[in-house]
């Protein structure tokens, strides 16, 4: 009996003291952001995983008036996955300026969502679905 009530002291033990294992964000992602000047802008966003650090790219093209045209490959800097939070950062070339975008959200399955934030400050919400 007292062997049975150790095991059940450290299996609940084990369950409050581990917060929950990162979530699995590795694969690619379609992401929709509502842009600055109403637009819906999407980007694809592709994620590699381990343990809590997240790497890939973003491709992301600029719309609009004066947007630049084409897509850009971005670099994820800074990535991290805690939970089922996650957050990391992309740096957008810009008529000459380097401007940081910075994600953060949760995921739930094969959905994210949350908000993007430039540097300006505010942000702007964002929604990811997985494919494939």
């Amino acid at each position: 009996m007292k062997m049975r009530n150790l095991s059940i002291t450290l299996l609940l033990s084990a369950a409050i003291v581990s917060p929950g294992a990162a979530q699995d964000l590795a694969g690619t992602w379609e992401i929709s952001t509502q842009g600055g000047r109403g637009g819906l802008q999407t980007s694809t966003l592709v994620l590699a995983q381990d343990g809590e650090t997240l790497t890939g790219t973003m491709t992301f093209s600029l719309g609009g008036r004066g947007g630049g045209g084409g897509p850009q490959e971005l670099e994820v800097s800074n990535g991290t996955v805690d939970g089922n939070s996650f957050s990391f950062t992309v740096t957008l070339s810009f008529q000459g300026n380097s401007i940081d975008l910075n994600y953060s959200g949760t995921i739930d399955g094969d959905e994210m969502s949350g908000t993007r934030a430039g540097p300006r400050g505010g942000g702007q919400p964002f929604t990811g679905e997985k494919q494939g």
